[in-house]
Formats: C-alpha cells, structure tokens, sequence
C-alpha cells in the first residue's frame, strides 16, 4: 500500500517538474525579443520614419506592418498619426526607404489621421515590423524626437536620447 501513495506523488512531482521547466523555456525565449533602433529625418520638410544603417545593415529583409506615432509629453502618451498594412502584404523597408509623416503609403489603412507636429514636444515612433529571417528576435523598431528650429529658423529633427531631460520631460529645449 505505501507504493501507491509514493507512485501518484512522484507523478505530480514529475509533471510539476516538467511544467515548471516549459515555463522557464517559453521565458527564456521571449525574454530574447529586442526592440530595434528606429530613425527619423526630414523629407520635404516633414519626418520620415525608418530603421537606423545598423539596423538596416542587420537585416535587410524587414517587413512593416504599422507605423504608430504619439505626443510623449503627454500622460498618457496621445496617437497624432498612425496606419497599419495589410497582413497578407507587410511593407518592405530598409535604412534607405522611410515612411514620412502623414503620407498614407499604398496598401495602408489610416487608423489616426495625421495631426499637426508641434516643436519642442518629445514624440515616439514606433514600426511594428518583423525580418523574415526567423533567428532575429527584433520585435519592432523605436525612436522618440523632437522637431526644432536651428538659428537661421529652419526646422530639422533632433533625436531624444534615454536619460536626457527632454526623455524624462517630454520637452526639448
């Protein structure tokens, strides 16, 4: 009789094991996702969103499938722009290809139409894209800015960097 009460506990013993062991596994592979860098400069005076020459140069098979943009000097952060692809038709884009502000490229549906950019206001891009290679981990691409204007008043884009006061602020000065 007491091998019958040993055997049922071992058992549970055992599956709690193996439980705990395909737990820890599915951690350890979703823990090794990335966010990759994302770039943005000017075209024709207005952002353009895309991955930075590392990133690009790491693979060169990236496909888009929402760009998201939002006022992070707000709190909650608000959405001012963002479109997503079609799934069945993600969007190829690398280090010399970009998306620019408020410009619907083909195959996207707007979800927030483009609201007007304000300067010295911290903004966030976010590019919901995957390689097709299926060992790159990298989850997405993201980059906060701001848009501001030099001396002479001309605007240009002025990358937020993690840590700054305009990061912790959502203002740059």
């Amino acid at each position: 009789m007491p091998s019958s009460r040993i055997l049922p506990t071992l058992r549970t013993c055992l599956r709690s094991l193996l439980s705990a062991g395909l737990c820890a596994g599915l951690g350890a592979a979703c823990a090794n996702s990335r966010m990759g860098a994302a770039d943005v400069r000017l075209q024709d005076g207005q952002p353009c969103f895309t991955l930075t020459a590392k990133e690009g140069a790491r693979s060169d098979s990236v496909r888009l499938k929402a760009v998201v943009i939002s006022d992070d000097s707000t709190n909650p952060a608000a959405p001012v722009w963002s479109v997503v692809f079609d799934p069945a038709r993600p969007q190829p884009i690398s280090a010399a290809s970009c998306v620019a502000y408020g410009r619907v490229p083909d195959g996207a549906t707007i979800i927030q139409s483009a609201k007007p950019l304000t300067p010295n206001k911290v903004y966030d891009v976010y590019l919901n894209g995957r390689s097709t290679d299926p060992s790159d981990s990298t989850q997405g691409y993201a980059a906060k800015f701001c848009l501001v204007a030099d001396a002479a008043g001309v605007q240009r884009v002025m990358p937020v960097e993690r840590g700054s006061c305009a990061w912790d602020e959502g203002v740059c000065r």
